[in-house]
């Protein structure tokens, strides 16, 4: 019997990503071996209940009125913030569910697979959401880069558990720091209740290349400038190459995805 192909490999077959003679090679072995045809069938199982727990559609409407906004400033930034209709914004807060995470160590080391999520210190988890393009919505993977297609956002999910703030930043492949949430000031204090809540924007990155997210829970407030020149230290010590970066120097718990822009 042939090995069994790897969790990454079966989910870039579902999303597309393979070139022909490889996808047509996974394809053949997953009907044939009942582990991979039950991973890949879980894939689409997975995708069909995330498109109707949180539909990105419901944010079209207030996202062509950021889009058109945006178009007539200059220069345009680097990240933007698509802030949809408050109604609309609402109504999909309300459709989020918890989903249940995977354990890992609290680094950012990869784990398999980790298509739901990022379990952190004790219950604390991370998640990132990708939508809003002609591609299916998906859940960012923590084990290699994401492709973004042209229009896609992204959504920054977190379970606090004992964590009391939280904080979001990105850094390009040139070091280049963008705070996230907030933009300035202090961390923000993490929302009351328990289970997954959602960072109050989708974010659409420009530019092309790779680009890391951050997301920090701590127990105290953390200013944003602090969180970019951690970044900065992490990004110089890696030989300013952004995927090998270490975590951030923070007391607390963080996730990071690599996302690769169009």
């Amino acid at each position: 019997m042939s090995a069994h192909e790897s969790s990454w490999t079966l989910r870039r077959l579902h999303a597309g990503e393979l070139p022909a003679p490889e996808a047509h090679r996974v394809r053949n072995h997953a009907g044939a071996c009942e582990a991979c045809g039950a991973t890949l069938r879980s894939f689409v199982d997975a995708q069909a209940a995330f498109e109707a727990e949180v539909p990105f559609e419901r944010f079209e409407a207030g996202v062509e009125q950021a889009r058109a906004r945006q178009a007539s400033r200059e220069p345009a930034p680097r990240a933007q913030w698509v802030r949809p209709l408050m109604a609309v914004a609402a109504s999909v807060l309300v459709l989020v569910l918890a989903r249940p995470l995977l354990e890992t160590s609290g680094r950012t080391d990869p784990v398999q697979p980790p298509v739901t999520g990022n379990r952190l210190k004790g219950g604390a988890g991370a998640e990132l959401r990708i939508g809003g393009g002609v591609e299916p919505q998906r859940v960012a993977s923590t084990e290699a880069p994401e492709a973004l297609q042209p229009g896609e956002r992204v959504r920054l999910g977190y379970t606090a558990d004992a964590y009391r703030y939280v904080a979001a930043l990105s850094v390009d492949a040139q070091g280049e720091v963008t705070p996230l949430y907030p933009e300035d000031g202090d961390s923000l204090a993490v929302e009351p209740g328990a289970g997954q809540h959602w960072l109050p924007e989708s974010v659409e990155f420009t530019g092309a290349g790779l680009e890391r997210v951050v997301l920090v829970l701590t127990d105290a407030p953390v200013s944003m400038d602090a969180l970019s020149d951690a970044a900065r230290k992490a990004f110089a010590a890696s030989g300013r190459d952004v995927t090998r970066m270490a975590p951030l120097d923070v007391a607390g718990a963080q996730t990071q995805w690599i996302l690769l822009k169009p």
